[in-house]
Protein backbone atom coordinates (compact mmCIF):
# COMPACT_ATOMS: atom_id res chain seq x y z
CA UNK A 1 0.00 0.00 0.00
CA UNK A 2 1.21 3.84 -0.72
CA UNK A 3 1.49 6.77 1.61
CA UNK A 4 -1.30 8.20 -0.40
CA UNK A 5 -3.30 5.11 0.38
CA UNK A 6 -2.28 4.63 3.68
CA UNK A 7 -3.45 8.16 4.22
CA UNK A 8 -6.50 8.07 2.28
CA UNK A 9 -7.57 4.78 4.16
CA UNK A 10 -6.86 6.52 7.85
CA UNK A 11 -9.13 9.59 6.50
CA UNK A 12 -12.12 7.68 5.91
CA UNK A 13 -11.84 5.33 9.10
CA UNK A 14 -11.68 8.31 10.97
CA UNK A 15 -14.80 9.79 9.67
CA UNK A 16 -16.77 7.04 9.61
CA UNK A 17 -16.25 6.61 13.44
CA UNK A 18 -17.03 10.12 13.61
CA UNK A 19 -20.35 9.91 12.20
CA UNK A 20 -23.30 9.74 14.73
CA UNK A 21 -25.68 6.67 14.44
CA UNK A 22 -28.85 7.86 13.21
CA UNK A 23 -32.21 7.59 15.05
CA UNK A 24 -33.03 4.43 13.19
CA UNK A 25 -29.68 3.01 13.39
CA UNK A 26 -29.75 3.36 17.53
CA UNK A 27 -33.46 2.11 17.60
CA UNK A 28 -32.42 -0.88 15.74
CA UNK A 29 -29.51 -1.98 18.02
CA UNK A 30 -31.57 -0.80 20.85
CA UNK A 31 -34.34 -3.58 19.75
CA UNK A 32 -31.56 -6.17 20.16
CA UNK A 33 -30.71 -4.48 23.53
CA UNK A 34 -30.68 -6.60 27.13
CA UNK A 35 -31.10 -3.24 28.84
CA UNK A 36 -32.93 -3.56 31.92
CA UNK A 37 -35.18 -0.80 31.20
CA UNK A 38 -37.99 0.51 28.42
CA UNK A 39 -38.09 4.05 28.45
CA UNK A 40 -41.67 3.97 26.19
CA UNK A 41 -43.53 1.91 28.76
CA UNK A 42 -45.33 3.52 31.79
CA UNK A 43 -43.56 0.79 34.17
CA UNK A 44 -40.32 1.09 32.50
CA UNK A 45 -39.82 -2.86 32.66
CA UNK A 46 -43.16 -4.10 31.20
CA UNK A 47 -46.55 -5.50 33.15
CA UNK A 48 -48.98 -7.31 31.20
CA UNK A 49 -51.85 -9.38 31.68
CA UNK A 50 -53.40 -11.44 28.96
CA UNK A 51 -56.59 -13.59 29.55
CA UNK A 52 -57.06 -16.23 26.96
CA UNK A 53 -57.59 -20.26 25.92
CA UNK A 54 -56.16 -23.07 24.68
CA UNK A 55 -56.07 -27.39 24.82
CA UNK A 56 -54.95 -29.85 27.23
CA UNK A 57 -54.83 -33.45 27.93
CA UNK A 58 -52.76 -35.82 29.45
CA UNK A 59 -49.47 -37.57 29.00
CA UNK A 60 -50.17 -41.04 30.59
CA UNK A 61 -52.23 -43.44 28.60
CA UNK A 62 -54.09 -44.74 31.56
CA UNK A 63 -55.72 -41.24 32.13
CA UNK A 64 -56.27 -40.66 28.91
CA UNK A 65 -58.60 -43.68 28.95
CA UNK A 66 -60.34 -42.45 31.89
CA UNK A 67 -61.19 -38.93 30.63
CA UNK A 68 -63.94 -38.91 27.49
CA UNK A 69 -61.39 -37.22 25.27
CA UNK A 70 -57.56 -37.22 24.20
CA UNK A 71 -57.55 -33.51 24.23
CA UNK A 72 -60.01 -31.13 26.73
CA UNK A 73 -59.99 -27.37 27.06
CA UNK A 74 -58.35 -25.30 29.24
CA UNK A 75 -58.82 -20.97 30.07
CA UNK A 76 -55.81 -19.24 31.39
CA UNK A 77 -55.26 -15.79 33.34
CA UNK A 78 -51.63 -14.69 33.20
CA UNK A 79 -49.20 -11.43 34.54
CA UNK A 80 -46.33 -10.62 33.69
CA UNK A 81 -43.46 -8.64 35.83
CA UNK A 82 -40.98 -7.92 33.47
CA UNK A 83 -42.30 -8.48 30.26
CA UNK A 84 -39.30 -5.99 28.69
CA UNK A 85 -36.52 -7.26 30.80
CA UNK A 86 -34.18 -10.09 30.35
CA UNK A 87 -35.25 -12.04 32.89
CA UNK A 88 -39.39 -11.42 34.09
CA UNK A 89 -41.66 -13.27 36.30
CA UNK A 90 -45.12 -14.96 35.24
CA UNK A 91 -47.88 -15.45 37.48
CA UNK A 92 -50.96 -17.52 35.96
CA UNK A 93 -54.32 -18.99 36.82
CA UNK A 94 -55.13 -22.62 34.72
CA UNK A 95 -58.63 -23.62 34.86
CA UNK A 96 -59.51 -26.89 32.80
CA UNK A 97 -62.74 -29.06 32.54
CA UNK A 98 -63.30 -32.51 31.43
CA UNK A 99 -65.90 -35.73 31.52
CA UNK A 100 -64.38 -38.72 33.68
CA UNK A 101 -65.79 -42.38 33.94
CA UNK A 102 -65.01 -44.59 36.57
CA UNK A 103 -62.69 -47.24 36.60
CA UNK A 104 -64.90 -49.46 38.17
CA UNK A 105 -68.66 -49.50 37.42
CA UNK A 106 -70.63 -46.63 35.67
CA UNK A 107 -70.44 -43.64 37.02
CA UNK A 108 -69.11 -40.74 35.25
CA UNK A 109 -69.21 -37.19 36.24
CA UNK A 110 -66.59 -34.03 35.22
CA UNK A 111 -63.04 -33.49 36.39
CA UNK A 112 -62.72 -29.83 37.00
CA UNK A 113 -58.74 -28.84 37.59
CA UNK A 114 -57.57 -25.77 39.02
CA UNK A 115 -53.65 -24.41 38.66
CA UNK A 116 -51.41 -21.70 40.11
CA UNK A 117 -48.34 -21.23 39.41
CA UNK A 118 -45.18 -18.41 39.55
CA UNK A 119 -42.43 -19.26 36.99
CA UNK A 120 -39.29 -17.34 36.04
CA UNK A 121 -39.20 -16.27 31.88
CA UNK A 122 -36.42 -15.35 29.48
CA UNK A 123 -37.11 -13.48 27.20
CA UNK A 124 -34.64 -13.89 24.19
CA UNK A 125 -35.84 -10.26 22.47
CA UNK A 126 -36.84 -8.08 25.22
CA UNK A 127 -36.91 -4.87 22.96
CA UNK A 128 -38.07 -6.30 19.95
CA UNK A 129 -42.14 -6.34 19.03
CA UNK A 130 -41.70 -10.05 18.62
CA UNK A 131 -40.55 -11.74 21.95
CA UNK A 132 -39.39 -15.55 22.07
CA UNK A 133 -39.46 -17.05 25.60
CA UNK A 134 -38.71 -19.67 27.74
CA UNK A 135 -40.20 -20.23 31.42
CA UNK A 136 -39.73 -22.63 34.01
CA UNK A 137 -41.23 -22.53 37.71
CA UNK A 138 -43.54 -24.09 40.28
CA UNK A 139 -47.30 -24.24 41.10
CA UNK A 140 -50.02 -26.00 43.10
CA UNK A 141 -53.30 -28.17 41.13
CA UNK A 142 -56.17 -29.23 42.41
CA UNK A 143 -59.05 -31.57 40.69
CA UNK A 144 -62.07 -32.20 41.79
CA UNK A 145 -64.92 -34.29 40.51
CA UNK A 146 -68.38 -33.43 40.24
CA UNK A 147 -72.15 -34.74 39.04
CA UNK A 148 -71.20 -37.69 40.58
CA UNK A 149 -69.95 -39.54 44.10
CA UNK A 150 -66.93 -41.16 43.41
CA UNK A 151 -64.96 -43.12 46.44
CA UNK A 152 -61.49 -44.38 45.67
CA UNK A 153 -62.55 -48.14 46.74
CA UNK A 154 -66.03 -48.08 44.45
CA UNK A 155 -64.96 -46.76 41.87
CA UNK A 156 -60.97 -47.20 41.65
CA UNK A 157 -61.01 -42.64 41.29
CA UNK A 158 -60.92 -40.48 43.95
CA UNK A 159 -62.73 -37.34 44.66
CA UNK A 160 -60.50 -34.61 44.89
CA UNK A 161 -56.45 -34.88 44.15
CA UNK A 162 -53.70 -32.05 45.16
CA UNK A 163 -50.50 -31.94 43.65
CA UNK A 164 -47.04 -29.61 43.45
CA UNK A 165 -46.57 -29.07 39.67
CA UNK A 166 -43.10 -28.24 37.57
CA UNK A 167 -44.60 -25.72 34.23
CA UNK A 168 -42.04 -25.26 31.88
CA UNK A 169 -41.90 -24.49 28.09
CA UNK A 170 -41.72 -21.57 25.99
CA UNK A 171 -43.79 -19.18 23.51
CA UNK A 172 -44.32 -16.70 22.04
CA UNK A 173 -44.96 -12.95 22.40
CA UNK A 174 -46.39 -9.98 19.71
CA UNK A 175 -46.13 -6.70 21.46
CA UNK A 176 -47.66 -3.19 19.48
CA UNK A 177 -46.99 0.02 20.43
CA UNK A 178 -50.46 0.76 21.45
CA UNK A 179 -50.16 -1.98 24.60
CA UNK A 180 -51.95 -4.38 22.80
CA UNK A 181 -50.50 -7.98 23.52
CA UNK A 182 -50.59 -11.43 21.44
CA UNK A 183 -49.35 -14.52 23.04
CA UNK A 184 -48.56 -18.27 21.98
CA UNK A 185 -47.82 -20.34 24.46
CA UNK A 186 -46.80 -24.28 25.24
CA UNK A 187 -46.67 -26.28 28.26
CA UNK A 188 -45.44 -29.33 29.60
CA UNK A 189 -46.74 -29.60 33.44
CA UNK A 190 -44.81 -31.97 35.48
CA UNK A 191 -47.26 -33.38 38.32
CA UNK A 192 -45.56 -34.79 41.50
CA UNK A 193 -47.80 -37.16 44.33
CA UNK A 194 -50.81 -37.68 41.69
CA UNK A 195 -53.85 -39.32 43.70
CA UNK A 196 -56.79 -39.30 41.94
CA UNK A 197 -57.07 -42.66 39.45
CA UNK A 198 -56.07 -45.35 40.29
CA UNK A 199 -53.53 -46.93 37.70
CA UNK A 200 -55.33 -50.58 37.50
CA UNK A 201 -58.65 -51.17 39.18
CA UNK A 202 -58.02 -52.84 42.90
CA UNK A 203 -54.49 -51.97 42.65
CA UNK A 204 -52.84 -49.27 44.64
CA UNK A 205 -50.56 -47.31 42.35
CA UNK A 206 -51.86 -43.74 41.34
CA UNK A 207 -51.92 -42.75 37.27
CA UNK A 208 -49.03 -39.76 36.40
CA UNK A 209 -50.73 -36.72 35.74
CA UNK A 210 -48.50 -34.98 33.85
CA UNK A 211 -50.18 -32.73 31.15
CA UNK A 212 -49.41 -31.02 27.87
CA UNK A 213 -51.02 -27.43 27.06
CA UNK A 214 -51.13 -25.17 24.33
CA UNK A 215 -52.91 -22.08 24.32
CA UNK A 216 -53.28 -18.68 22.91
CA UNK A 217 -54.42 -14.84 24.89
CA UNK A 218 -54.62 -11.60 24.17
CA UNK A 219 -53.78 -8.95 26.41
CA UNK A 220 -52.24 -5.16 27.43
CA UNK A 221 -49.39 -4.34 28.88
CA UNK A 222 -47.67 -0.74 30.38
Amino acid sequence: MTRHSKIFAFVVSTLTLAVPLTASAEEEMSMYSYAWNEPGLQTGIGVSTILGGGLTGFTDQNMRDTVSSDVGGLWNLRVTIGSHTPIGFDIGYVGTAANINALIGTQDGTLVGSTVEGALRWNVLPHYAWNPYAFAGIGWQRYDLTGGDFALSDTGVNDSDNSVVFPMGAGVAYRDKSGIVADLHGTIRVNTNAGLVLENAGGDTFAPMHAWEASAAVGYEF
